[in-house]
């Protein structure tokens, strides 16, 4: 007698049980992915569960500010005005950095007028200098200024402004051919000058016999000052003396160890757009934005020609006070303060 037939379900439940090759392989390797993985998954959807709400954005003060502006604040567009209570913030005669050249009161400067002094953006105000802030905010940095003798100016007041703070003994003030470091070393901070002053190499950067009628700037060449600038924390460029250089700038396609070399003269603009492009690249390559700062300074292009009459066309221009004679110039107190904004 013949077993009867299974009942159309019961074949359907026999073929559903069979796994296909294909399925048991996927099975096989999902166990096995699970065993040797298993604690990496489990700290994954460990750290995903444990995940904090989202913050609400708040807006935090960048590194290395000292104090805050508001926000929009335009530090550009402002005024000059005098303040006696606040100002100088040092005397020249309390600051034994302060190259002989240019110690105003020692050679004879009759008043001090000069000193007092501030600029005071529109709408807005900025935050009081702190020495002591400063100093905290350097502690185990470095910051640098690398440029022509505006910016060594920049370089000399920053260290007269901070130095009062520090024991003699904590301090030090040194020279290594294009490089001066001042080094405050209870703080393990570094305030440094390098002497660059078309940031790209030139036949003027010896940092002491650089008065050359002939200038001439080497294309590509940015590498050659910029290796001494990595790992600074705060890095400040400028540029002033290429106003300094007339309409025409020779350029120099070769090495300046050539005999026979390769130079070629081009407007003026073109070889600072040359110089500001290879300093931007050179930041982009080598400067983490997360860690550092960045800041280009530099002065109207009208300070290169103040002859008597282009001068006083100047003066006239900018709204200076007549009042305030100082050695044959005029001090500003316009609204119109764009000359001054390197400062």
């Amino acid at each position: 007698m013949k077993p009867p037939f299974p009942s159309s379900s019961s074949s359907y439940v026999l073929r559903k049980a069979r796994l296909s090759p294909y399925l048991f392989t996927l099975l096989v390797f999902i166990v096995f992915v699970t065993i040797l993985y298993g604690e990496d998954i489990g700290c994954i959807f460990g750290q995903i569960d444990a995940l904090p709400p989202r913050p609400i954005r708040t807006t935090r003060k960048l590194p290395f500010a000292i104090g805050r502006t508001p926000e929009g604040c335009d530090v550009f567009s402002g005024r000059w005005v005098r303040d006696e209570a606040n100002r100088p913030l040092y005397e020249e005669s309390e600051c034994p950095y302060i190259q002989p050249q240019l110690t105003c009161q020692e050679h004879g400067r009759p008043e001090k007028d000069y000193q007092y002094w501030r600029w005071q953006p529109h709408g807005c105000d900025l935050p009081s200098f702190n020495a002591t802030l400063m100093l905290e905010t350097l502690r185990g940095k470095r910051m640098m200024f690398v440029g022509d003798s505006l910016n060594r100016g920049q370089y000399v007041s920053m260290v007269c402004l901070l130095h009062r703070l520090i024991p003699e003994n904590a301090k030090s003030m040194e020279t290594f051919d294009s490089l001066t470091v001042f080094t405050a070393k209870d703080y393990n901070a570094t305030i440094e000058f390098y002497w660059a002053p078309f940031l790209l190499e030139s036949n003027s950067d010896n940092a002491v016999v650089h008065r050359i009628s002939d200038r001439i700037v080497r294309k590509g060449s940015i590498n050659k000052h910029g290796r001494n600038w990595k790992g600074v924390d705060i890095l400040v460029f400028n540029t002033y003396l290429w106003w300094m250089t007339g309409l025409k700038m020779k350029i120099l396609k070769g090495s300046f160890d050539d005999e026979e070399k390769e130079i070629v003269e081009i407007p003026t603009e073109d070889a600072y757009r040359m110089a500001m492009k290879s300093m931007l690249r050179w930041v982009k390559l080598n400067m983490d934005r997360k860690k550092t700062r960045v800041f280009f300074t530099s002065m109207s292009p009208s300070h290169g020609k103040l002859g008597r009459g282009a001068g006083e066309e100047l003066l006239q221009r900018n709204n200076f006070d007549r009042r305030s004679q100082l050695l044959g110039f005029r001090l500003s107190k316009g609204r119109n303060a764009s000359d001054r904004r390197s400062v």
